[in-house]
């Protein structure tokens, strides 16, 4: 009694909600008749055809094929956009029909033209859809690839809802390869992204999965809970696939009780709703169910008849043709997908030809241009030393000249010194010669009582000369002081000289005459003389030239 409760709370429930659907397919449908252009019209048929995907599954598809036609010879963009949206939508329904080769060739003119676009979002709606048919067909690792593809391009697009829908559909394929706790991870990120949008009826679509993920774990109750809340969730918005779905999973879960009886009431259910609206992948199943479940009820007859319809229909959806057709499609679709990228490599070598051609005209132009700079740049740091080169030896000439001037007046100071000497020096040696005659006759011929006072006067006369020759001592060292740089530059010019021959020409630099080298040297005037002549021979003095003058010009 209950259960007809709950089926008439649902009849109730589905007449006042189609009022509300009714309402939008007239406005849909009023929209369509009033539009004129071909655009506003396929956009029109393409928002209509969507609309009755899960509703009218026939008229879905009419309307989808009345569009392509209507736009099928016209060239521009726009029109190329809708004929891919199009194409898309026929392999939704054509998967959905389970005529999977023609839904992959829908799929893949679509995704030649969305990858030309580079239209991201749409390459992973169509990446999306292709997994859904190999799921179908049963092949879980493509279809595991492909939702990650589907994946990837929505997190870059950050597609919320397409992130939701691709991570649902990826733990239903890890559900059915017995991976199941990748399956839960996935459940909870679609659960997640759709909470997010608020997007009710996707979140009963993550539900009813979750629903056959409980059932995998033989948690029977709550397989059945969520799948009957599922069921009335889709019979009050009128969804007539998921309807069909939800009734084939809980005939699923009543079948691993073993509650023959209510499983055989949902399967019926499902392929009631199947056969209306073509679902030919979901009769065959439905009919495969209802054989194994006639046969656990003792009914072999509906099981053997069952069994047929499922085989008939399962060499439809699963014979060896539509396995070539698929990979023929495959490897057409490879093919062409090679052939353009061999294209964009070949333009692409074409442009990286050109651009290093033009490289290398620039680089020719540029170490010109470098050559030039560095040759400039040559001349004027060349310039620039010659200049500098000049400003120092000016400095130093100058410097010279200084130093030369400060030296001259050294000397001159030096030679008056000397000459004080020399002076002093004759004083000496009259002083002796004096002292000499005064000791001949105030001392040596003197009474013995006179000795004493001669010998006081001749100390303090002593002490006077001594004073006198101290002075006379320094003389040498003030001529070395005077004639140091002179001397080495003697040395480096005139290497034959001797020391002698050197202090000779720096008395001579001095302006001295023979008479006082002489003296100062304690020599014979013949030595000065013969001194001279050798110095004259070493240094190469031309006759003409004054020896006192060639030696003061070195300086």
């Amino acid at each position: 009694m209950n259960f007809y409760k709950l089926v008439l709370f649902c009849f109730l429930l589905t007449h006042v909600f189609s009022q509300e659907n009714d309402t939008t397919l007239i406005r849909l449908k009023t929209t369509l008749n009033k539009v004129t252009t071909d655009t506003t019209k396929v956009e029109a048929m393409l928002e209509l055809g969507e609309y009755q995907l899960d509703r009218d599954f026939n008229k879905a598809e009419a309307y989808f094929t009345e569009g392509l036609e209507l736009i099928k010879n016209k060239k521009k963009g726009i029109y190329k956009n809708y004929k891919a949206a199009l194409h898309v939508q026929l392999g939704v329904v054509n998967r959905r029909k389970a005529d999977y080769p023609r839904a992959l060739r829908y799929y893949i003119d679509a995704l030649k033209y969305y990858i030309k676009i580079n239209d991201t979002t749409k390459i992973a709606d169509v990446y999306h859809n292709m997994g859904l048919v190999y799921r179908y067909q049963k092949e879980h690792r493509k279809a595991i690839e492909h939702y990650q593809k589907a994946i990837a391009l929505k997190t870059l697009a950050k597609d919320t809802f397409g992130l939701g829908a691709g991570y649902n559909m990826l733990g239903v394929s890890y559900r059915q390869n017995k991976q199941l706790d990748s399956a839960l991870i996935c459940y909870r990120e679609a659960k997640k992204y759709f909470n997010a949008i608020e997007s009710e009826e996707d979140l009963y679509r993550v539900k009813g999965n979750m629903a056959q993920l409980y059932l995998a774990k033989k948690n029977y109750k709550k397989s059945i809970e969520l799948n009957l809340n599922n069921l009335s969730y889709y019979t009050k918005i009128n969804n007539r696939l998921s309807m069909c779905v939800t009734n084939y999973n809980l005939s699923d879960v009543y079948k691993k009780t073993k509650e023959w009886k209510k499983s055989l009431k949902y399967i019926n259910a499902s392929i009631k709703i199947a056969e209306v609206e073509g679902f030919n992948e979901r009769i065959s199943v439905g009919y495969r169910r209802k054989s194994f479940l006639n046969s656990k009820m003792g009914d072999f007859e509906d099981a053997y008849q069952n069994y047929r319809k499922f085989n008939r229909k399962s060499d439809e959806l699963f014979n060896l043709e539509n396995e070539k057709k698929i990979q023929a499609l495959e490897l057409n679709y490879e093919f062409e997908k090679q052939k353009q990228t061999d294209s964009l490599r070949y333009e692409q070598e074409k442009r990286e030809v050109a651009l290093i051609a033009a490289s290398a005209t620039s680089k020719k132009r540029l170490y010109f241009i470098l050559l030039l700079i560095t040759s400039l740049g040559g001349v004027i740091i060349a310039f620039l030393i010659k200049r500098n080169y000049q400003q120092r030896t000016l400095m130093q000439t100058e410097s010279y000249e200084n130093e030369k001037k400060i030296l001259n007046q050294e000397i001159k100071s030096k030679e008056e010194d000397v000459k004080r000497l020399i002076a002093d020096n004759s004083m000496r040696q009259a002083f002796k010669e004096n002292l000499l005659e005064t000791i001949k006759k105030e001392v040596i011929h003197e009474d013995p009582k006179k000795i004493k006072e001669s010998l006081n006067s001749l100390l303090t006369k002593l002490r006077l000369q001594i004073n006198t020759e101290n002075k006379l001592s320094g003389l040498q060292e003030k001529i070395d002081a005077a004639n140091k740089v002179f001397d080495a530059n003697l040395q480096n010019q005139f290497p034959a000289l001797t020391k002698g021959e050197r202090e000779v020409c720096a008395l001579v630099r001095l302006n001295l005459s023979i008479k006082e080298i002489m003296t100062i040297r304690n020599v014979s005037s013949d030595s000065v003389k013969s001194m001279r002549r050798r110095i004259r021979k070493k240094m190469n003095i031309p006759q003409d030239i004054e020896l006192e003058k060639f030696i003061q010009d070195l300086v």
